[in-house]
């Protein structure tokens, strides 16, 4: 079976990967570099808190519950320096506090291996991150992050050991339908590549390469600058650090990388930061020691949300046609590449599947103009 593969973000790289693995053959047609888009601007963030207390469909409780198990087993496949399981600490503001708290039993009563510190024993825990003395913290010791573009390039490798072929700068200009099949892709250069099915992995750009296919998937488009700092002789942070407007974690170039929300920490993505320099006078009241670092670079990322969470899987009427565009790609990209895998390969779909498909998008109003996970985090879905 060939199976063409649109962009080569996180999720286009697991899929690649994973159904390469499985003996199908693999073309991946990026019309930039690997991991230029979304995937290079994200907070590639693996928790558990607050995100086992969210509101969300049983089969994506179920699922959401097996990412870390996932990333563990990727880990042990492809080896490399790619996952760092460092830890987060998530601080909680007074006036969030009957939320914070609540939020904090529900996700140890889902699972979730969590500690509630007071301010002296965040202090002890990381001396470097200054702690009101009110405030308290919840540590979630089993969690990390990733080095999306060393997880994208060994996916990427491993594809093309297995007889896969990475295409760059390879822009899909039209899909090629006959009947209720897509057949192929057409790209910039007037190539035409075959294809027996489509995986839809483009990310911000998955609405319209969906249209391409005569299909609707409506996508929130939300901005947000990431600040990555230049190295400091002693790292000044060995853990995530979760803080009621940002979230900041280690990089691989020794710095650190900052995402600004600006907002309490019920919403996802709040107001975006005017300048690197008001961002930076936000993160150093809690981080004293990143006072004067330079910045290294700041880049606007653009985050793809479809309204009432992840597009994946395809439609009845073209079901060689699949669309695997989500939030949190990089998070996901291991869950949405073997579900995908054992239904296009094996034949198998889980039911935990049934809230994702692109479906209901035309037989439910879709809600356009909100955070699809507002919902979600507020506990009013």
């Amino acid at each position: 079976m060939k199976i063409v593969i649109i962009g080569a973000g996180a999720i286009g790289a697991n899929c690649a990967f994973r159904m390469a693995q499985k003996g199908a053959e693999v073309v991946v047609l990026e019309a930039v570099a690997p991991g230029s888009g979304t995937s290079s601007t994200s907070a590639a963030w693996l928790s558990s808190f607050p995100q086992f207390g969210w509101t969300e469909s049983p089969g994506r409780a179920r699922l959401r519950r097996t990412v870390h198990a996932r990333f563990a087993a990727l880990q042990a496949e492809l080896g490399g320096d790619w996952l760092h399981w460092d830890g987060t600490l998530t601080r909680g503001l007074p006036s969030e506090r009957a939320e914070f708290r609540k939020a904090f039993q529900l996700c140890q009563q889902r699972g979730a291996d969590l500690e509630f510190l007071d301010a002296p024993a965040a202090r002890r825990l990381a001396p470097g991150i200054v702690f009101g003395d009110d405030d308290e913290v919840v540590r979630d010791e089993h969690s990390g992050w990733v080095d999306a573009a060393a997880l994208i390039a060994l996916l990427l490798e491993r594809t093309r050991a297995l007889g896969g072929t990475v295409d760059t700068g390879r822009a899909v200009t039209g899909i090629c339908r006959e009947g209720g099949r897509v057949t192929g892709v057409s790209l910039a250069d007037g190539e035409h590549v075959g294809a027996d099915v489509i995986i839809n992995a483009a990310g911000s750009w998955g609405c319209h390469v969906a249209a391409m296919a005569g299909v609707g998937i409506p996508l929130e488009l939300v901005p947000g600058l990431v600040v990555f700092t230049e190295p400091k002789p002693l790292p000044v942070l060995s853990t995530v650090m979760n803080a009621p407007t940002f979230v900041i974690r280690p990089d691989p170039s020794g710095g650190v990388a900052i995402i600004w929300r600006g907002e309490k920490l019920t919403s996802i993505h709040g107001r975006n930061g005017p300048d690197v320099g008001m961002i930076m006078n936000d993160v150093t009241r809690v981080i004293p020691a990143l006072a004067g670092v330079g910045i290294a670079d700041a880049r606007m990322g653009v985050r793809a949300i479809p309204p009432g969470g992840p597009v994946i899987g395809a439609l009845p009427w073209l079901d060689n046609f699949y669309c695997a565009v989500s939030h949190g790609g990089i998070g996901w990209g291991p869950c949405w590449a073997d579900l995908l895998a054992a239904e296009i390969l094996d034949g198998r779909s889980s039911p935990d599947m049934a809230d994702f498909l692109p479906q209901r998008f035309y037989h439910e109003p879709t809600e356009i103009g909100r955070f699809a996970d507002d919902a979600e985090q507020l506990g009013t879905a």
